[in-house]
Formats: C-alpha cells, sequence, structure tokens
C-alpha cells in the first residue's frame, strides 16, 4: 500500500526538491500560519515573513499554489488589520496595495525560476542551500522595485510625479528594504533548511514503521 499519494517529483529534480515536494503543501501552511500569528507580533518595522512564505511557495509548491497560498495569507492578514483597526495594517491606497500583490507575486516567480535552475542541474541539498540566499536576494530586490513603484504612485507619500521624485522614494526606502531583507534571507533560509529537515525526519519514520 503507497504511503504517499502525492505525485513524486522527476528523477532530475534536486535533492532538496524531491525530498521535500510531498510535504510541501503541508509545511507551506504551517508556515502560512506562522507568517499570520507573526503579522501581529511585536517586530522591528519591515522584519517579517511573507517574502520569505512567497519565496518558499515558489521554490518547493506547483502550479497555482505557488501564488495562491502567500496571497492569500497576506490578504487575511491586510482584512484582520483593517477590521481590527490597527495602525499600519489594513486596506490603504489601491493601486499601491495592488503594486505590493505583485511584488510577492514576483518573489514567488523568483523562487520558481531558482526551483528551475536546481532541477535542471540536478543539484545536491548542499547546493541548493548554498545557492539559496542569492536567489533569496534577488527576490527581494525584485519586491523592492515593484512594491517602492506603488508607493510613489500613493498620494499620501507625497512624492513628486517626476523622475526626481521616484529617484527620491526608492533612496528613501533603502532603510526600510534593509529590514525586510534581513528577515527575508534569515525566514527564508529557515523555512527551507527546516522544510528539509521535516521531511527527512518523515521519510525515516514512514521507513521505520513499513
Amino acid at each position: 500500500m503507497p504511503t504517499n499519494l502525492n505525485p513524486q517529483p522527476s528523477a532530475g529534480s534536486s535533492e532538496l526538491l524531491r525530498c521535500v515536494r510531498p510535504n510541501a503543501l503541508r509545511l507551506a501552511l504551517v508556515f502560512a500560519v506562522l507568517s499570520l500569528l507573526l503579522r501581529f507580533a511585536p517586530l522591528p518595522e519591515n522584519f517579517a515573513t511573507f517574502g520569505a512564505l512567497s519565496m518558499f511557495c515558489g521554490l518547493c509548491l506547483q502550479g497555482a499554489n505557488r501564488w495562491l497560498v502567500p496571497l492569500a495569507v497576506l490578504f487575511a492578514a491586510d482584512c484582520i488589520g483593517h477590521f481590527l483597526n490597527i495602525p499600519g495594517m489594513g486596506f490603504y491606497f489601491m493601486p499601491a496595495m495592488i503594486f505590493n500583490y505583485i511584488g510577492f507575486a514576483a518573489f514567488s516567480l523568483t523562487g520558481a525560476a531558482v526551483s528551475h535552475i536546481w532541477q535542471r542541474r540536478s543539484f545536491s541539498v548542499r547546493a541548493s542551500l548554498s545557492t539559496l540566499p542569492a536567489g533569496i536576494v534577488a527576490g527581494s530586490a525584485l519586491f523592492f522595485a515593484i512594491s517602492n513603484f506603488g508607493a510613489w504612485l500613493d498620494p499620501q507619500m507625497q512624492y513628486a510625479a517626476t523622475w526626481d521624485g521616484l529617484q527620491q522614494c526608492y533612496w528613501m526606502g533603502l532603510p526600510f528594504w534593509r529590514s525586510s531583507l534581513a528577515s527575508d534571507v534569515l525566514f527564508g533560509m529557515g523555512f527551507v533548511g527546516s522544510a528539509y529537515a521535516i521531511s527527512v525526519w518523515v521519510s525515516n519514520r514512514v521507513r521505520l514503521w513499513a
């Protein structure tokens, strides 16, 4: 009797993905709940887990779940923040909000691109984990570029609707990105590393009781 009904990745997949993907959706949902809880924790400004969650989902999930899981959790957090009237949380200028969501979708796309590279070259676990930070930094930079363009459009931010105003918006956003980047790398490596460790433990338990 099969122990896992989930489809297995192809033989060319990287060792890490081959191990994690049978449990990836369950793990992504656990990380999603954690991200939602931490959104309302007293963390430093812009120090959050949504970028890391987007990266993990893009990397380890397949199909529409790569985008649906992180965006659904982000929307849930915005709804909670709005209805509880928490300062700095909830719904705001719609074009800026849309660009923020597009930025996280782009972060997931970066994870999918890293997954594709790993599978084409059949990366080992060590090689995967050593190259992962570069992918996270790329996704974080892409999110920064997209979301800050949305911030420039927001009249409440009071940036001039000129090239100089756009440059100023990105320049002023750099200190906030440093905090985001730190959390993206920390939680991104933590999510992927713990997902691999948990998957190895589950696999060993299944073999033990088979």
